[in-house]
């Protein structure tokens, strides 16, 4: 695979363009290790470069909003949108416990706590919109401030309701 500097694509997607106007490139990182660095990769007319650094060496970011301002600062796309495709392989999958028994005890309990803590948000919310009665027809700040507390009343409710679900299926 080849190593091509931001000028490097620059050109690349130029050139693309003068046969087919409508090119755009399409991007993807990879994670190096668990820190979450990256190294970035363009593809161009069905040619996918390695990002590099100008000065040769392979260009690693440290997270992917830095992937997306080189890639903004050489192969800009026409909508300003930039897809990219995240591989971290198996870098962020957590190893299977030795002991499943003991592991699903403490997770039971773990979540037991979790749900408490999200009974204590969803009073806070309720309290809220207590507070805002008649806000429904309010101005539309209000409106928008009460659709918003309520989304996050039902998510809150979903939260508890996978956490529920879970206890039940670690539950013998």
């Amino acid at each position: 695979m080849a190593r091509k500097t931001q000028r490097q694509l620059t050109a690349l997607l130029r050139t693309e363009r003068v046969t087919t106007p409508t090119a755009d490139a399409s991007f993807r990182v990879e994670a190096i290790d668990k820190k979450l660095r990256f190294v970035g990769f363009v593809t161009i007319g069905g040619t996918e470069y390695e990002a590099a650094a100008s000065n040769g060496k392979i260009a690693t970011f440290t997270d992917v909003d830095a992937f997306v301002r080189y890639c903004a600062s050489c192969v800009e796309t026409g909508t300003g949108t930039y897809p990219v495709a995240v591989d971290t392989a198996a870098l962020l999958v957590k190893s299977p416990p030795s002991d499943l028994v003991a592991w699903a005890a403490d997770e039971v309990v773990r979540l037991g706590v979790r749900k408490t803590a999200q009974q204590g948000v969803l009073a806070d919310i309720a309290a809220q919109l207590a507070l805002m009665a008649g806000w429904e027809s309010g101005n539309a700040l209000q409106r928008a401030k009460k659709l918003e507390v309520q989304a996050q009343q039902t998510a809150v409710n979903g939260d508890i309701a996978a956490i529920d679900a879970e206890v039940a299926r670690l539950t013998p």
